[in-house]
């Protein structure tokens, strides 16, 4: 098929464009993607460019694998040679080259959320509880992304430098590295060596979802394209940007266009969402602040099916939705593939997907961060690291795991002790357990732990990957269960011991949903972004959990969670591309209120059955759908007719 075939009118011309700056605003379902900078990439590469020349950047794992598939089946010469992948892999592999490392003095090895937890426990300063450092560390990260000064270096006042100083003193002494500071040495590095070959690679970069990108991350992408005036193209929607807790900022790919000799389009047409769903998604977005664009046309051919539906209590939500799944899938009706459950809660999500295997329905939940939520699955990932090397974060996990304070004040003997001899905390750790005594040095819980773990590591490193697997995450530990399932998953591209952490560090960090596949997809409404399913069932739609707000919230901060969730709740409802159900409960109990963040109505709470339950109160936005939205039924009316 030849790059042009079957184009015509905006999606020809942004793929025929020989601008050196595109700009494309293009709303959800408008072909932007298939038909607008894959079709770009078709051209170029027909032309001669070498593949070897265009990179293809986005921001989630999802939208890149997509970017990929679709490049692969484009059946061109010189495909196969085109770089697909997420800003973040981009600027990771980067730090990971000898030349950077010599200049950054920083390893790649990035930090999970329960060992930035360890990291900010064992800081030494007068820093606050767990939850202040946890701020601190945010504001931190806020500034490094948001600016586009050296980093480190941002702190002013004396308190912060000294929090910023003992942060950085763990990550070098632990060879490791926040998240948050992959994309800020990045910068850094290619800033300070304008001859870096990164700058000199490419001649043309198309980027997707350029809103979800932070002003740092879009520096970066200039920074880029002016080492060698590359051709940029990208695209992008403010009213889609949900990535706001990793400062994205929405109002980039408005700046883009109005830069100076940027060609712009802009693509109202929808073809994924039947009338009534995008009737509904427009009127939801019109409530946005200062929200002047276009409505989106949609040129589908169905007005869709659409239910919202209100169940007595949770359970009974719970219940429904897996009915009404099964019916869909027994009758024929849908494949599992076309149905995708979003919910804002993985205690909602988990139980949907336990009750659907209960009858032997392919499914699965994309709550990856689950996976190492408990002691036992912490403890299990970090002795796979150990296996693949001496890393000293897994050593810190395997000595701190099971104790409320991470054994704290034992470890931070045992770091001083190796700091003043000039030796490593594991060569301390081998002396002792082998029989030597330290005079001053008693940690007999770290010993203990130490010795059990380096005796489980040996054993383990004599198994192939199978054998790893079954013996590290035996199949009958439940709290193993998600992360055996993301170990499975990743064996079959796994080489040696050093893939298979590699695969599943990703799955945990980067998600991967695949676009068709033969089993229901549950997941977060963050994660469906770049997703399009026949059959779409939001479930949890009360206050409280759309939108989520922090009970500690400012004014300024609950503002903008409200107007981020509801970019967040549209990006959710133009998912569908037949039928759409919004689903809530009218009551739930009230410890798994308290647990889920649920709003309840004042002096609702009343025993019912032997249990106190408290009256939940409507999502903020049932009320800004629009007059085409289908009245609210009882979910015991609706599923007795499904």
């Amino acid at each position: 098929m030849a790059w042009k075939d079957n184009l015509s009118g905006v999606h020809l011309a942004i793929a025929s464009s020989t601008s050196k700056k595109i700009g494309v605003l293009a709303g959800p379902g408008t072909g932007k993607t298939t038909y607008g900078l894959i079709r770009r990439v078709a051209r170029l590469l027909s032309e001669g460019v070498s593949g070897k020349k265009i990179l293809l950047l986005s921001f989630t794992r999802t939208a890149a694998a997509d970017l990929k598939s679709k490049v692969a089946d484009l059946n061109v010469s010189g495909v196969e040679d085109v770089q697909a992948m997420t800003l973040h892999s981009f600027c990771y592999q980067l730090l990971k080259k000898d030349a950077v490392f010599t200049a950054t003095q920083r390893v790649p090895r990035t930090l999970l959320a329960h060992e930035v937890d360890l990291m900010l426990r064992d800081l030494d300063g007068n820093f606050g509880d767990l939850d202040s450092r946890r701020k601190q560390l945010e504001a931190f990260e806020a500034g490094w992304v948001r600016q586009t000064n050296d980093h480190p270096g941002l702190a002013s006042l004396p308190s912060d430098r000294a929090f910023e100083t003992e942060v950085l003193k763990w990550l070098r002494h632990h060879k490791a590295m926040l998240i948050g500071e992959v994309v800020p040495l990045a910068y850094k590095y290619l800033k300070d060596n304008p001859e870096a070959e990164e700058l000199h690679t490419f001649s043309h970069i198309i980027v997707d979802e350029y809103q979800d990108l932070n002003r740092l991350e879009q520096h970066l992408l200039d920074l880029i394209r002016e080492a060698d005036d590359i051709d940029i193209c990208v695209a992008g929607d403010d009213d889609q940007s949900i990535y706001g807790f990793r400062h994205a900022n929405p109002i980039g790919i408005l700046e883009y266009q109005e830069r100076p000799d940027t060609e712009k389009y802009d693509i109202t047409t929808c073809g994924r969402c039947p009338k009534t769903v995008l009737a509904m998604a427009n009127a939801l977005i019109s409530n946005a602040p200062n929200h002047i664009k276009s409505s989106l046309v949609s040129n589908h051919p169905e007005e869709g099916n659409v239910a919202i539906v209100q169940w007595q209590d949770l359970n009974s939500e719970i219940e429904g939705t897996v009915s009404a799944i099964i019916t869909d899938i027994t009758t024929g009706r849908r494949n599992a593939g076309d149905i995708l459950v979003l919910t804002h809660r993985s205690k909602i999500g988990t139980e949907i997907r336990r009750k659907l295997q209960e009858q032997a329905i392919q499914v699965h939940s994309f709550f990856n961060e689950e996976a190492v939520i408990s002691d036992p699955s912490r403890e299990a990932l970090a002795l796979l690291e150990l296996i693949c090397g001496n890393d000293k974060v897994a050593v810190r996990v395997l000595l701190g795991s099971g104790d409320s304070t991470g054994r704290r004040e034992a470890y931070n003997r045992l770091s001083n002790y190796a700091l003043q001899n000039n030796i490593t905390e594991i060569e301390v750790l081998d002396q002792l357990s082998q029989g030597s005594k330290i005079t001053g040095l008693s940690i007999p819980a770290l010993i203990s732990r130490y010795k059990n773990a380096s005796i489980r590591a040996t054993h383990l490193r004599g198994l192939n990957l199978e054998q790893l697997i079954d013996e590290l995450l035996p199949e009958d530990n439940t709290e193993l269960s998600d992360l055996r399932q993301l170990a499975r998953e990743a064996l079959p591209i796994s080489t040696d011991c050093q893939d298979l952490l590699k695969n599943i560090t990703l799955s945990i960090t980067q998600v991967d949903v695949p676009q068709h596949p033969d089993f229901v997809r549950i997941m977060s409404l963050h994660k469906s972004k770049g997703l399009t399913s026949p059959a779409v069932f939001i479930v949890g739609f009360v206050e409280g959990i759309i939108p989520t707000i922090k009970n500690n919230a400012t004014e300024e901060e609950r503002t903008l969670a409200i107007e981020e969730q509801r970019r967040l709740f549209y990006v959710a409802l133009t998912r569908t591309s037949n039928q759409l159900v919004i689903s809530s409960s009218i009551g739930i109990e009230l410890p798994v209120a308290r647990r889920l963040g649920v709003a309840i109505q004042d002096g609702s709470t009343k025993y019912i059955g032997g249990k106190l339950v408290a009256k939940t109160i409507a999502s903020t936005y049932l009320g800004e759908l629009g007059s085409q939205r289908p009245g609210a039924i009882r979910g015991v009316t609706w599923i007795s007719s499904y």
